[in-house]
């Protein structure tokens, strides 16, 4: 029990860390404006419904003051006009009666002409000063007033605040005006009532404003958190871009060492066993057996041996290409091949051609020195024919061969010797293509090499 107790404060710590997690919102100008608007709006909601409850309150009291006034007052109105016949001196008593059992309620009848008939107060003698009031009464409709603080008069029964409201009294018989009459109600009951309503009003609109808020802080939250994961996005992208780079730049450079790898072994076959056999030929002659027993001379054999090695280190040991043009390199090429073969090249190249980099002028020549031996390979005796141009950003070479009985096309899965594997491998470190088309007398392998690919730019 005690190692939970030591527990919890961090796991509540933990829990609270987790729920602020949720809230990032970074400062900015639209949050801040939309706050301010949801506030204002609030506020001016809450103040539009307090005044129209205020307005709706005043007048449910004026209608309730009028129906009381055109219900209890009539009568005595009537019984003052002798004229139509009808005094009630019952209606007197009734007056007085409800006058004493509401020492409150301050109740008068006015005349059309302005003159007091009734008043619930002893010896009332006030002349009514309030012109318009009593005409909007005389047409018809009643007034309500709140009077919250005024001067006291010392016989008026009611204190602040109360209402005041004056009404038209008609002739239940035929319903025509007689007189106005006014009626005084304490307003403290209504005044508590209104209290309640508003702060529970406010207090609703509170709340209902930190919901809102509460809303546009998550909406903002989740819109901050989509930014950052996009601009986190946009750095691996960046950090992934350089990183490819990085690896074309590897993969030239691995070309480029590799071919110095051969260059190496190369110069290492010249300088040894080519050397030795040298040594060799010229101790020849101290030997005593001239021939081996298939008739096949020492000297024949070690000739032999010896220009196929310099072919080999021939082929290894990479010519001089740095200080060449592509025109250069497919020269020089053409005119290795030529004095390897013993056979004829024929060449076609439209300039102008862009300047290439040691890598791509290094696959260039081992791509035509590779597709030229397997053209007159297999090609039954037919001079190959290269052709190179370039187009837009892609240098373009082509060479045409004769028909090998035993060569397939590269969309099949067998390959056509290694040799158009080794092409492949490097043209791809170059996002270069090969294809070979085999028609029914003739070959034709055709070889696209970017210029200069998107990520070789830093």
């Amino acid at each position: 029990m005690p190692k939970n107790k030591k527990q919890t404060p961090n796991h509540s710590r933990e829990s609270s860390n987790a729920i602020l997690g949720w809230f990032h919102v970074a400062p900015s100008p639209l949050a801040a404006i939309f706050t301010v608007i949801v506030i204002g709006v609030m506020c001016a909601l809450g103040a539009f419904i307090i005044f129209e409850y205020r307005s709706l309150q005043v007048q449910s009291h004026g209608r309730v003051g009028s129906a009381y006034i055109d219900n209890l007052l009539a009568p005595l109105a009537l019984s003052h006009f002798e004229s139509l016949g009808n005094s009630d001196r019952g209606s007197d008593q009734a007056f007085s009666y409800v006058a004493e059992k509401n020492p409150n309620l301050v109740m008068r009848v006015w005349a059309l002409d302005g003159a007091l008939l009734y008043s619930t107060l002893k010896d009332d003698t006030a002349d009514h000063h309030e012109a318009e009031t009593l005409q909007v009464a005389i047409q018809g409709q009643f007034i309500v007033k709140l009077e919250m603080s005024g001067e006291v008069d010392p016989e008026f029964p009611l204190a602040y605040p109360y209402f005041e409201v004056y009404a038209p009294i008609h002739d239940p018989v035929n319903g025509s005006l007689i007189a106005v009459g006014e009626v005084y109600l304490d307003a403290s009951e209504l005044l508590r009532d209104r209290t309640f309503v508003e702060r529970t009003t406010w207090a609703a609109v509170i709340l209902a404003a930190l919901s809102m808020l509460a809303m546009l802080a998550l909406t903002f939250s989740q819109s901050s958190r989509l930014e950052a994961l996009l601009d986190a996005e946009r750095r691996m992208v960046k950090h992934n871009d350089r990183l490819r780079r990085a690896a074309n730049r590897a993969r030239f450079d691995a070309a480029k060492a590799n071919e110095q790898v051969l260059n190496v072994v190369g110069a290492e076959l010249h300088d040894g066993p080519i050397q030795l056999l040298s040594l060799v030929s010229l101790m020849q002659g101290r030997t005593t057996q001239a021939d081996l027993p298939d008739g096949t001379s020492i000297s024949g054999l070690i000739n032999q041996v010896m220009t196929e090695l310099r072919s080999i280190s021939a082929g290894l040991i990479l010519p001089e290409l740095e200080n060449l043009d592509a025109k250069g390199v497919v020269t020089l090429a053409v005119e290795r091949h030529i004095a390897l073969m013993f056979g004829d090249v024929e060449t076609e190249i439209v300039e102008p051609l862009a300047k290439l980099d040691l890598p791509r002028k290094i696959c260039l020549y081992r791509v035509l020195c590779e597709g030229l031996s397997n053209a007159v390979r297999h090609g039954e005796g037919r001079i190959p024919l290269v052709k190179v141009c370039q187009r837009g950003s892609i240098l373009d070479i082509t060479i045409y061969g004769g028909k090998s009985q035993g060569a397939k096309s590269t969309a099949s899965v067998t390959p056509w010797h290694l040799g158009l594997q080794g092409m492949r491998r490097r043209l791809d470190a170059f996002e270069g293509s090969i294809d070979l088309d085999i028609a029914k007398d003739s070959s034709t392998l055709h070889v696209t090499l970017p210029i200069q690919s998107p990520d070789d730019t830093s």
